[in-house]
């Protein structure tokens, strides 16, 4: 019965948020498109756009799209009533727009929008969070997924050096490309990399070396570099790198393929993250052979100039661990993935093994229990986590990016696994992987045979932690080959309880 009630709720769910959603297909001048933009941003935290080339109004208006023209201010006043609720009469009444095309009217610039509506505050107060929960839903994939199939991207655009939208064209009446190149006159086109959806923080850290090399070499060729990458790692890229423009881009393939296509660019390189077959391929190896690197390759050494340092709090509290003489490690053992986090009743046996031989422990990210006797770094943004764990003598955690900075700065520490083996991603599954996400040196491995991360115990963890800092197992400084980590080079196999 609790299923079913469940389930009736996710329905209702559903048909609210095909309810409260509108399409719009705005066409205007090219003159008035930021005073569009503009307007739509102030009526709605939830707003995607892709720009149309040639657009066919039937067929959107069919799909439907309420289509508004934009030509001058009686225009947008119409826009904003359309906004406000006041739908009667705010679509054209006369198709002014239906013979647009390339060759009769080069001067437009046909936008697409797609937003929730915000439900006014009830007076229970719930009216906001609904229209924020329903705002959450409100993607670009969600958009191209409106856009007829009989458009396919064609061009690029970028807005604000933010987001990167694709161009459409109609398939079955090929359109030229909208040429954007003409900002480079007199120089070479840039070059794109695009960092795939899959990517998080962990990897981030891996490709973040590749990517100051690449960055160098085409420098001295004059090529700028853009960087297109989702959300949270454009943050990350763009507080790490220097001499790149980084964008934000919605986690939509249409915006690959818009890339990939776009005449924008003189050179555009999806990240691979992925192989179905053997042999072994480490993912910095993926990674560099896609941007022209030979593996094995020089680590460029980490330069402190490219990281925040560590804020003032947490450098006094770590020097006066250092003057009581404390060793400290610092341990991460939650992310978003169930399957990659460490128990609670692991994780506290651990703390307090590591408590009771006076060890300093470090908690380097958030945690949904608390971490007793554990000094709480969880706030620092991960580009300060660099600075942070350069400064201790060990990090022990979860397959994530606190181990993956710990390996690019060559600060030894331990991989506690679950899910996937270091050189097997999603084993016993169809989706089977051969690409080692495993840190880029100085790392010992802890892996279950069975992939679950709770068959590793404590007591093994904790013992190995204690070899490391008491110099029985040294962890060397080179990079780790998919050839060591095949043959079992510092990894250690756990059985099932």
């Amino acid at each position: 019965m609790a299923d079913e009630v469940f389930l009736q709720q996710v329905k209702n769910r559903r048909s609210s948020l095909r309810a409260s959603r509108a399409k719009i297909l705005v066409w205007t001048d090219a003159e008035r498109e930021e005073d569009v933009l503009t307007l739509l941003a102030e009526k709605t935290n939830d707003l995607a756009v892709i720009r149309l080339c040639m657009p066919d109004l039937p067929l959107f208006r069919s799909g439907g799209f309420t289509v508004l023209s934009v030509n001058d201010r009686n225009g947008l006043e119409a826009l904003a009533r359309f906004l406000q609720g006041e739908r009667s009469g705010a679509e054209n009444g006369t198709d002014t727009g239906a013979n647009l095309s390339g060759e009769a009217d080069d001067g437009r610039i046909v936008t697409a929008f797609v937003f929730h509506e915000l439900k006014p505050e009830s007076a229970g107060g719930t009216g906001a969070k609904n229209g924020a929960e329903a705002g959450a839903e409100a993607d670009y994939a969600r958009l191209t997924g409106d856009i007829p199939k009989r458009y396919e991207p064609a061009e690029l655009y970028v807005y604000k050096d933010r987001v990167c939208f694709p161009y459409y064209f109609r398939a079955d009446e090929p359109a030229e490309k909208l040429d954007m190149s003409g900002g480079f006159t007199g120089k070479p086109k840039p070059k794109a990399v695009i960092a795939d959806w899959f990517l998080g923080y962990g990897d981030g850290v891996i490709l973040l070396p590749l990517l100051r090399k690449f960055i160098d070499r085409e420098a001295r060729l004059g090529h700028e570099v853009h960087l297109i990458a989702k959300e949270k790692l454009a943050s990350f890229f763009g507080a790490l790198l220097q001499g790149c423009r980084v964008y934000r881009s919605p986690e939509s393939p249409a915006v690959y393929e818009a890339v990939l296509r776009s005449s924008l660019y003189r050179k555009a390189v999806l990240l691979p993250v992925s192989v179905s077959s053997p042999p072994l391929r480490h993912i910095s190896g993926l990674f560099g052979a896609a941007l022209g690197f030979d593996r094995p390759y020089e680590l460029p050494e980490p330069v402190p100039a490219f990281y925040p340092p560590l804020p003032a709090k947490q450098a006094e509290e770590l020097a006066e661990l250092r003057a009581a003489g404390c060793k400290i490690a610092g341990i991460q053992f939650h992310t978003g993935d169930a399957k990659r986090s460490w128990p609670r009743a692991r994780a506290e046996r651990f703390i307090g093994l590591c408590r009771e031989r006076g060890l300093a422990l470090v908690n380097l990210t958030p945690l949904p229990y608390p971490a007793e006797g554990c000094s709480d770094w969880s706030g620092l943004p991960v580009e300060r986590l660099f600075a942070a764990i350069g400064e201790l003598d060990a990090v022990v955690g979860i397959d994530s990016v606190c181990g993956h900075i710990a390996g690019f700065l060559g600060v030894p520490h331990i991989t506690l696994w679950g899910r996937s083996f270091p050189h097997l991603q999603f084993p016993f599954t169809p989706d089977e992987s051969h690409v080692s996400f495993r840190t880029l040196r100085a790392n010992y491995s802890l892996v279950p045979r069975s992939a679950d991360i709770a068959d590793i115990p404590a007591e093994l963890a904790f013992a190995r932690l204690t070899d490391i800092l008491e110099g029985r197992l040294p962890l060397g400084r080179e990079l780790h080959t998919a050839e060591e980590t095949l043959e079992g080079q510092g990894i250690e196999w756990v059985n099932g309880r």
